[in-house]
């Protein structure tokens, strides 16, 4: 497979490459936890789970052994659903005493108790079920030994990052892009799907370890700016501002602390709609396209550095990912 020029790609956000999302099955694994979702805790739609097993190929590290494929990607999708619920106690419901116990699960020396006091002990429950499938996926891998402290680390990071999302819902004043760059980035989990491959990848090269970590960790950037694009006007429209693009406006003093509190509690009676005009006119969603480029030109230094993984494709893949977001940001979906 040719490698993409390390040149700026150019970028149609007119198309969406992933419009068939919901063609494609879950993996046989990956349907009881979906079931269970939907039976015990049904925040979400469950074409999330499609759209992400859709998408799951284009930025999979190209050291995972080919046999090992379809448990790594099981893995990566359990994984996502698990971030997705702790986020939603977090941040849409405000429920801080069971998050405190969901950020417990994946640490075999931390306890979560489903029982303690304003706890809901359904999602403590189902997380912990959840979690259980997914190790049992990750265990699975050839290297999850070696990496697994590793995976460890970078959950801790995600769930920060959950946390500082959460603490941003009752003080407006704290956000910062800046901060944002520094936690919430992890929301998007690109370091643990990373870390999940090189557990189901027996010939990667452990010295190209801290280069692949310094691609991913712009490639994560890179996810969250779409991220940020593809969703900022519906969670908006939700009370929720956490959004690099809706920051973003505060800081340059487009939005006020006040508006960031009415958004919030929903308690101004001046619709959204000219909030939202007044973001899409700033060019605020042209700063973070360029951003996005300026991650991508970077990370496309390491394609000739780095042996055992291609870089060039797994960067094709974010590109490719990237499209999707901006098709779907420019539909306001």
């Amino acid at each position: 497979m040719p490698r993409p020029d390390p040149r700026v790609p150019a970028l149609d956000g007119k198309t969406n490459p992933f419009a068939d999302v919901a063609a494609r099955p879950l993996p046989e694994n990956v349907v009881p936890l979906a079931d269970a979702y939907d039976e015990r805790i049904a925040d979400r739609d469950r074409t999330l789970w499609h759209w992400f097993h859709r998408i799951e190929p284009e930025f999979r590290l190209s050291c995972v052994e080919a046999e090992r494929t379809r448990r790594a990607c099981e893995a990566k999708i359990l994984a996502m659903m698990f971030i997705t619920v702790a986020d939603d106690v977090a941040e849409r419901y405000g429920d801080r005493a069971t998050f405190a116990e969901l950020r417990n699960v994946p640490f075999e020396h931390q306890h979560a108790d489903p029982t303690r006091d304003d706890v809901d002990g359904e999602y403590v429950r189902f997380q912990s079920d959840l979690w259980s499938q997914f190790l049992e996926l990750y265990d699975a891998g050839a290297r999850a030994d070696e990496f697994a402290d590793l995976l460890r680390f970078d959950l801790r990071q995600a769930l920060q990052a959950v946390d500082y999302s959460a603490l941003l819902a009752h003080h407006p004043g704290l956000a910062s892009e800046r901060e944002l760059w520094t936690y919430d980035a992890h929301n998007m989990l690109v370091f643990v799907f990373a870390t999940i491959d090189l557990a189901n990848a027996p010939a990667f090269d452990s010295t190209d370890l801290s280069a692949v970590r310094r691609v991913v960790a712009r490639c994560q950037r890179m996810a969250r700016i779409g991220n940020w694009i593809a969703t900022w006007e519906r969670e908006l429209a939700e009370g929720d501002y956490s959004s690099g693009v809706v920051v973003r406006a505060f800081e340059t003093d487009l939005l006020s602390v006040d508006e960031l509190r009415a958004i919030r509690t929903r308690s101004s009676e001046t619709p959204i709609e000219p909030i939202v005009t007044k973001i899409r006119e700033s060019g605020i969603e042209e700063y973070f396209v360029d951003r996005w480029r300026s991650e991508y030109t970077e990370a496309a230094q390491f394609i000739d550095e780095i042996d055992s993984v291609d870089i060039g494709a797994y960067l094709e893949g974010f590109e490719t990912v990237f499209r999707a977001q901006l098709a779907k940001g420019t539909s306001g979906s």
